[in-house]
């Protein structure tokens, strides 16, 4: 008797193993529905040769198609979800009720890897430096980061995590730039003082909804555009529809319906602005919009969490460009603006230091004091412009100062960002304490012949 329960135990367990491969083979196509590209189908021939990476290669492809995925990788997530109120996937974090977190805001929620205070420090100079340029061509500039979800809704987040308590990456830069002159919007706050309007954030979504997205769109507008006429869309409380699938959602429940509740204020269909011709909002890293409303022109460096807004602000602004180039180019639309607004999101604050912004520096006089110090100068030319940047060991004293010497015999002085980027690092790495600057110049500065590093606290 045992014999043949044994036998059928074998063939069940081979034909659920078979079941990928043979819905595979049937015409099943995985769809991507997680915000990220499928692996490509591996070759065994590589340009000639055998590919000695066909193994990962093809595991990686197959983990990606296979027969089934998402009905299967749903079925696993919803039981652990349920028993462990847990998914076992390191990009989400189930929350109470039905929330989901995405766990790369782990560290501002817990208050651990934070930021050094040099690095703060750091950070707010670079943003001073974006504002200082704006200022010289006429235009306000305003720094705003999107809070990460569990930071306005902290209520969601499982009692096993316990924050470390004090302040994080977001608080601790906006003091320092309160210091530097740098006027910013605190959305975290202005979010939490909305609270009561009803939800602010998709519930298994890293984004803030349209709600949210207005809060926002009313902060900036109210910074930037007092001097315009513009809706705050106080009398258009939306409408609840449901039909949403989230990002968090995607990841852990790709073949469950998304019947999440979002709130809609219909602006995009009955949009009353331009798209510029030949523009792919949801693909082009820059395009612009044009409207009737009035005569603000904004150029608007976002991420992701500023696509909620573009409805918002491009109906109720002239002229917006928007950008997701990072690091920030000020340089590639040739238009000119009234304001610039930066977006980030809470969780990528640390990405300020990673890559200085294309932007001509400011030509400014030498602070007496000033020290020179010994560097690893290097130049390179982006989009056409020349760069100077490199590296010293010391530590930092809270400004970089390069002094170049041009063909025509001119000395000038610039300020340079406090930016150790990936091409100078390499050259860095015998350093005691490297510390790293890097600079745009203007276009019409010439041809620079030398130039020497100086630093001033």
């Amino acid at each position: 008797m045992k014999k043949p329960l044994c036998l059928i135990f074998v063939l069940l367990f081979f034909a659920v193993l078979a079941v990928p491969g043979v819905a595979y083979l049937s015409g099943y196509e995985a769809q991507n529905l997680e915000n990220r590209p499928l692996a490509r189908e591996a070759s065994l021939v590589s340009r000639g040769k055998v590919n000695l990476s066909f193994p990962a290669e093809f595991d990686d492809w197959w983990g990606d198609h296979f027969g089934l995925r998402e009905e299967m990788v749903t079925a696993f997530h919803a039981l652990t979800m349920a028993v462990l109120r847990d998914t076992l996937n390191k990009k989400v974090v189930v929350g109470k009720g039905d929330y989901l977190f995405y766990s790369e805001t782990m560290n501002d929620y817990l208050g651990v890897n934070r930021m050094s205070d040099e690095d703060i420090q750091k950070a707010a100079a670079v943003l001073r430096l974006e504002r200082e340029y704006c200022r010289s061509l006429g235009m306000e500039f305003v720094f705003m980061a999107a809070p990460n979800k569990n930071t306005v809704y902290p209520e969601y987040m499982p009692e096993r995590f316990a924050p470390s308590g004090g302040p994080g990456n977001r608080e601790r830069l906006y003091a320092a730039l309160a210091g530097q002159d740098v006027d910013t919007i605190d959305l975290a706050a202005e979010l939490i003082a909305h609270k009561p309007d009803g939800a602010l954030y998709y519930e298994r979504d890293t984004h803030w909804n349209a709600r949210g997205a207005l809060v926002g769109y009313r902060a900036v507008m109210g910074k930037l555009a007092s001097g315009f006429a513009w809706d705050d869309y106080a009398d258009d409380a939306g409408r609840v529809t449901s039909g949403y699938r989230g990002d968090l959602h995607n990841f852990v429940l790709p073949g469950a319906d998304g019947r999440l509740p979002y709130v809609d204020y219909g602006i995009d269909e009955n949009a009353a602005y331009a798209v510029d011709a030949g523009a792919n909002v949801a693909r082009d890293a820059n395009f612009g919009t044009t409207s009737g409303a009035n005569a603000f022109r904004l150029l608007f460096f976002r991420d992701s969490f500023g696509e909620g807004l573009i409805p918002f602000v491009s109906g109720n602004a002239g002229r917006v460009v928007y950008s997701q180039e990072f690091p920030y180019n000020y340089v590639f639309s040739g238009e000119e603006f009234d304001a610039v607004a930066i977006e980030l999101v809470e969780r990528n604050i640390p990405n300020l230091l990673l890559y200085a912004p294309l932007m001509p520096a400011v030509e400014k006089t030498l602070p007496a004091g000033a020290v020179e110090v010994e560097s690893i100068l290097m130049n390179r030319e982006k989009s056409g412009h020349t760069q100077l940047y490199g590296c010293y060991d010391g530590a930092f004293a809270g400004a970089v100062y390069v002094e170049a010497v041009f063909s025509d015999g001119a000395s000038r002085v610039y300020e340079a960002f406090p930016i150790l980027d990936a091409q100078a690092s390499g050259a860095a790495s015998g350093m005691a304490s490297p510390q790293g600057f890097a600079l745009t110049l203007p276009e019409d500065a010439g041809e620079w012949i030398s130039a020497r590093v100086l630093i001033h606290s």
